[in-house]
């Protein structure tokens, strides 16, 4: 939306209900540009700012210059909200950049969420095919994302998961991966199925494979094994470990079928990554 002659728009927000912790935001500015903007507790109420209308009406002008971070906080004298800081960091990345593709955030035009962040999208560059993207929204998820695009480098070309398009990049900080969708068709679990009970066979041997190079998936609950097309893709590597211990496979081999038969729900969303 328009605020004081710029385009702002909001991509993701950390809201704390507590009056008295700051709430973290993700801004896009002039489709170009991506701001992180820390909001001190209190200052605005929680639902103006999972709302993106309201809680951009309420902030100050952004600031000219070049920089990535900001607060924003009451004014002393006034108790408007101003900006009391901005500042350029250098923010973490992911730097196993095994892949020889690079695609930056702005390349893709983001469609259905799938999880936090897991979207659907498209992208020039790719086609007219829907991909998935995923990425860390805030600079403390870079963790468990460059972890998970370590294991996509170990499984590659072992038909295990989806195939690995490439490095997702903000501003040439790489923050994420961009890969092939599974299924086909355009709802958000067409063209596959969670496993069941009965797909034991065709997850043992998904699994058999990953285990086949020493890797432990860790997360084996039967959202992350996608029935598709007479066999199974697996997702969601980002607690894989590799070397693992025979011992280790073996007792994740074993707890395959008890998390067919699971009924609780634990992992369970209409997600494709």
């Amino acid at each position: 939306m328009e605020h004081h002659g710029r385009i702002i728009k909001l991509l993701h927000a950390s809201i704390d209900p507590d009056p008295n912790e700051d709430s973290e935001f993700r801004f896009l500015v002039d489709n170009q540009s991506v701001k992180y903007i820390t909001i001190s507790g209190g200052l605005f109420e929680p639902p103006d700012m999972s709302f993106e209308p309201a809680l951009v009406s309420q902030l100050p002008p952004f600031p000219p210059g070049d920089w990535n971070t900001a607060r924003v906080s009451a004014d002393a004298a006034t108790g408007l909200p101003r900006f009391e800081a901005t500042e350029k960091k250098l923010l973490p990345g992911i730097t196993n950049l095994w892949h020889d593709v690079r695609i930056d955030y702005t390349e893709l035009r983001m469609g259905r969420r799938l999880k936090s962040n897991v979207y659907e999208a498209t992208c020039a560059r790719l086609g007219s095919r829907t991909v998935v993207a995923k990425f860390a929204r805030f600079p403390w998820e870079i963790g468990h994302v460059a972890a998970e695009t370590t294991a996509y480098e170990w499984i590659e070309g072992h038909d295990i998961g989806p195939p690995f398009l490439g490095h997702l990049a903000e501003e040439g900080r790489v923050i994420g991966f961009v890969m092939a969708r599974v299924g086909g068709g355009k709802g958000p679990e067409s063209g596959f199925r969670h496993a069941q009970e009965d797909d034991l066979p065709l997850c043992q041997s998904s699994l058999e494979r990953l285990h086949a190079l020493g890797i432990r998936h860790g997360d084996i609950n039967k959202y992350n094994f996608l029935v598709h097309d007479g066999r199974v893709t697996m997702i969601d590597f980002d607690a894989a470990f590799r070397p693992a211990s025979t011992e280790e496979l073996k007792q994740e081999m074993q707890r395959l079928l008890d998390q067919l038969r699971d009924t609780s729900g634990r992992g369970g969303v209409h997600s494709v990554a």
